[in-house]
């Protein structure tokens, strides 16, 4: 049962990674809030926010907390497992708070662009995108370091 979910924690990893490195050649190639591509481009990253990378990060902490508990691992003893676990939290936290509310609003006012209302959708937009951009970078900071954590285990 531990090598399943070992598997699946590794694949919620790959899913989630490899979905926000997608998100951000589609959002390079949508270009910017007044491209013809740029709803598409939006709605695309939406998508795949809901398909594969919420659940992928949901996928990685359920089955690491799986893991921990069949391997009989206390964080209060790993003290590696337990930073590796707080960070996998506040990246999911960073995720519900900041990125995914950000998102929306950038297909929100992408919506609106097309709809007619240049000026408040303009600013909402590079709003929220200033928002998934700074975010963004630190998720993918922080899951990169949470997986360095996971291979190294180190002694801290």
């Amino acid at each position: 049962m531990y090598r399943v979910l070992k598997f699946l924690h590794l694949l919620g990893l790959t899913l989630f990674l490899g979905s926000i490195f997608g998100h951000i050649v589609v959002s390079v190639l949508g270009g910017g809030p007044h491209s013809p591509l740029f709803l598409f481009a939006r709605q695309n990253v939406t998508t795949a926010t809901n398909v594969l990378t919420i659940p992928g990060l949901g996928l990685a902490i359920v089955s690491g907390i799986g893991m921990a508990v069949i391997s009989r691992l206390s964080p209060l003893r790993a003290r590696w497992l337990a930073l590796h676990g707080s960070l996998a939290l506040v990246v999911a936290a960073i995720a519900a708070v900041a990125i995914i509310p950000a998102g929306r609003d950038m297909l929100q006012g992408a919506i609106a662009l097309r709809d007619g209302s240049p000026d408040v959708a303009a600013a909402q937009i590079l709003t929220a995108k200033r928002i998934e951009d700074i975010a963004g970078a630190i998720n993918i900071l922080l899951a990169l370091t949470i997986a360095a954590i996971g291979v190294w285990k180190p002694k801290l």
